[in-house]
């Protein structure tokens, strides 16, 4: 790995343009701090083989024809996705590595300039390892970041390779956790392999807040056994695409990454929305965190969201 990389950093600034920022070098401890990251993250990529799924809600064909498990038309019809090889995180992002990244890349910390924004985010962020709390411009900068210092093809997942990973490689697994259900103890109302709102409310009494803001460590729970962990939980995650609720319907079988440009329009805004994947509070018999429910916002909120992110490599071979 090129040392000179980490001096010039390709970010991201705020709207669509692309700047080159020239960063001070980075001192010797500060090298050894980014190998140090660097390597931590390529050793947490989980390699996904290329494969074929059927993808969206694919309950009526593993019932042979029976129902669907939702009525929701945006992750219909199931169609056939052909994905090229390549590694995801088994962790989101954490709210330190985000930290590291802002650093090591000189960029400032991250804040809403808002009184009420800025310690709304402290909330969420207040256990340690829990998720980033990030926009899609945020999530969409840390992966190009990683793809600059590393020479590796870093970037957000696409839906299609969110799913795929969800699905433990595209079987008809219909909650990513290590058994595909929502195990909980009823007399205790704790979550086993999720946190429940009762997790929830235990975690944040230390700490005096709103028990629907906190983010729980992002291993808290057992992994799916794709080896992946929290891809039904803990915070919605930001892909690649544009969300167009109509997409299954016309999207090519190889490699999809969504609609080329902003399809549906935030009237508010006036930004295009994308597409989220995951959940941030499941529970039995709830249609939320199901590994082909599609949700959306726009890139920018303004304000902490709740939403996280994931990245992939789209390499051919293991990184590991």
């Amino acid at each position: 790995m090129k040392r000179n990389l980490a001096v010039f950093l390709l970010l991201l600034l705020s709207g669509c343009d692309e700047k080159k920022v020239v960063t001070p070098p980075l001192t010797a401890e500060q090298n050894k701090e980014l190998d140090i990251f660097l390597s931590r993250v390529r050793a947490d990529m989980v390699y996904m083989p290329a494969g074929t799924f059927l993808m969206g809600d694919f309950c009526s064909e593993m019932r042979n024809g029976g129902a669907y498990c939702t009525g929701d038309k945006s992750n219909k019809p199931a169609h056939m996705v052909e994905l090229s090889a390549y590694s995801i995180s088994k962790y989101k992002i954490s709210h330190e590595e985000y930290a590291s990244y802002l650093r090591l890349s000189g960029s400032p910390p991250q804040n809403y300039n808002n009184e009420v924004s800025d310690k709304m985010l402290s909330r969420m962020t207040i256990l340690d390892n829990s998720p980033a709390i990030i926009d899609w411009r945020e999530a969409d900068m840390y992966c190009r970041w990683l793809k600059k210092v590393t020479g590796l093809n870093f970037s957000l997942p696409t839906e299609a390779q969110w799913e795929y990973s969800a699905r433990n490689k595209g079987q008809y697994v219909i909650i990513a956790t290590d058994d595909g259900t929502l195990r909980y103890n009823r007399k205790t109302e704790r979550g086993e392999n999720f946190a429940t709102d009762e997790d929830r409310e235990i975690a944040s009494q230390p700490y005096r807040i709103d028990s629907p803001l906190i983010r729980l460590p992002v291993d808290k729970y057992p992994p799916s056994p794709a080896g992946l962990y929290g891809m039904a939980e803990n915070g919605r995650e930001w892909v690649m695409d544009w969300y167009d609720p109509d997409w299954y319907k016309k999207s090519p079988v190889k490699d999809p990454h969504g609609p080329e440009s902003g399809v549906i329009k935030d009237e508010e805004t006036g930004q295009y929305w994308k597409v989220l994947r995951g959940a941030i509070r499941p529970a039995p018999g709830r249609p939320s965190g199901l590994t082909f429910s599609r949700s959306y916002d726009i890139p920018e909120p303004g304000y902490p969201a709740g939403h996280t992110a994931r990245c992939v490599v789209n390499e051919p071979e293991p990184l590991n």
